[in-house]
């Protein structure tokens, strides 16, 4: 069994590394030493496509359709003034899609929930229509490959699907200047066959999609030409316009899961730094992000604080800065992980992953051999007896002593005995080798920090409980079992001189403490010794 519960989850990861999908096409492209692609049939019914401007309820509409019939209007009067006929070049732009990812992996809750995936498209544009114009380009060339489906992601693992009917048909799409509202003309496919729950999948997919573009605001639906605010038998009714918005009333995890990455898209590039967003509905609005490498190692580990949390739904952003040097110099797929913590023994929750094309500066460096540098354990600083606790379980006051007496002698094989099944060491980790936890503690004293004081000390500290599925969790330090307005400034102050003023303030401020822990099972085993939220 794993040593780490996010190396666990792993095992079950549905994207394997075997079913990543391929490089993105200009990353591949670059590699294979070949000239960019030149445009494809999926651009020419864009490039052919007529510029209809018309005034509409005193703004201007641009319309990008395939046929001569004007937009109706919404609100006001549609006149048209004229057609452009100058030739358009095609350029390649890269864009995201939203269709529904299958839920199928350990800390996968719910789903399946929608995910951006990452395409490039073509859009055609001759520059002389201002924002508004190229914004109905992208938003054309999205929606016809929203319309595609999803392709070989149908079939791959976790597979990828789509509620919009197969044959439905974009017969336009305008965009209202100056409020950045896309109107957008489908055929009489889109709002066939399906109940409510089908019905608002396929709606989302189009408003996510479209909303995901820079300057739209919102998103008016007609079919066949005739404005649509309700669809389907069970009159499922969007606003006008429809946002994101529109969407979160409905029942929780129908579609957007607790924690969303929205950038970097599933299989998109990833830069350096990576800029990571999304957003997310959990306690304390707390998000853990992880980084692996195309081996699974971790190379960047991190939490953010989404705007809200806690029932209500907030956005979050991230630099991750990983060291490049790792990484291949032609590039290689690794997985982009947020998720929340669990509030009762940290494991993995709500987990989204997004296989991301990470770039490398150098050659892969050989990592079959770990070198750390001469360190001093600082197990040996502790000079306080060890304290007796009554109230402890026999087994649990066996393996507490056990710990302690090894961690004061630094006998880092001693130590090693004592791990528990499935001991937490670290969010996240390729490396489940039975020493993996010590070599972890080993390497964080060769940067300076002092885990094994940690781990003496706060075994010394007041303890609680928790409770699980059929099983007791005694935690040190006791503050970590309630919430941090709950603690008693007693138990605040037992956490000197390992924590001062200004984390207490953190601390108070996050909501609980998230500090080091040491976790013992009623039956004696030790679980975790792991820090962070």
């Amino acid at each position: 069994m794993s040593r780490d519960p996010f190396e666990e989850m792993q095992k079950r990861n549905p994207v394997t590394r075997d079913e990543l999908p391929m490089a993105p096409m200009p990353v591949a492209e670059t590699i294979l030493g070949r000239r960019a692609r030149g445009a494809t049939p999926g651009w020419a019914m864009a490039a052919a496509a007529a510029f209809l401007v018309a005034t509409v309820g005193g703004g201007m509409l641009l319309w990008l359709g395939g046929g001569d019939a004007a937009p109706v209007g919404s609100g006001g009067t549609t006149t048209s003034t004229g057609v452009s006929t100058t030739a358009v070049t095609p350029v390649a732009v890269d864009g995201a899609v939203y269709f529904f990812l299958e839920q199928t992996g350990e800390g996968w809750q719910g789903g399946p929930f929608l995910v951006p995936l990452a395409v490039e498209v073509e859009a055609a544009y001759d520059g002389s229509g201002g924002s508004a114009a190229q914004t109905a380009t992208l938003a054309h060339a999205v929606i016809e490959r929203l319309l595609q489906g999803p392709g070989e992601h149908a079939t791959s693992v976790p597979a990828m699907s789509t509620a919009i009917p197969e044959g439905t048909a974009v017969n336009g799409v305008g965009v209202e200047e100056g409020t950045g509202i896309v109107i957008v003309d489908l055929s009489s496919e889109f709002a066939s066959a399906g109940g409510s729950a089908s019905m608002i999948g396929r709606v989302a997919q189009v408003v996510y999609t479209l909303t995901r573009l820079d300057g739209v605001n919102g998103v008016r639906f007609e079919i066949g030409g005739v404005p649509t605010t309700v669809f389907g038998g069970e009159g499922f009714t969007v606003e006008d316009p429809a946002t994101r918005g529109t969407f979160e009333g409905l029942p929780p995890d129908s579609l957007v899961p607790a924690v969303m990455i929205e950038s970097p898209a599933y299989g998109g590039e990833a830069g350096y730094p990576l800029i990571a967003t999304g957003t997310a509905n959990v306690f304390e609005a707390t998000v853990s992000v992880t980084l692996t490498d195309g081996d699974g190692l971790i190379i960047f580990e991190g939490f953010t604080t989404a705007s809200c949390g806690t029932g209500c739904r907030g956005e979050w952003e991230i630099s991750v800065e990983y060291d490049t040097s790792t990484i291949s110099q032609a590039g290689e797929w690794g997985s982009l992980i947020a998720f929340e913590s669990s509030a009762e023994d940290s494991r993995p929750i709500n987990v989204r992953e997004h296989p991301v094309w990470l770039h490398g500066d150098a050659d892969p460096a050989d990592t079959t051999t770990t070198s750390i540098a001469p360190f001093d354990c600082s197990g040996h600083l502790w000079e306080t007896p060890f304290a007796e606790q009554p109230g402890l379980p026999e087994a649990v006051a066996e393996k507490r002593a056990a710990i302690w007496d090894a961690v004061v002698e630094c006998d880092w094989d001693q130590l090693q005995r004592l791990l528990g099944p499935g001991l937490s060491y670290t969010f996240g980790g390729g490396d489940d080798s039975i020493d993996a936890p010590i070599h972890h503690w080993q390497y964080l004293e060769a940067q300076g920090e002092q885990p094994m004081l940690f781990l003496a000390e706060l075994l010394n500290r007041p303890f609680g409980t928790t409770e699980g599925e059929g099983v007791t969790y005694y935690v040190w330090p006791s503050v970590h079992t309630k919430e941090w307005d709950a603690a008693t400034q007693a138990e605040i102050e037992r956490l000197r001189p390992l924590y001062g003023d200004e984390d207490f303030s953190d601390f108070e401020a996050f909501g609980a403490y998230f500090g080091y822990r040491v976790g013992i099972t009623d039956n004696g085993d030790w679980v975790y010794f792991i820090a962070g939220d």
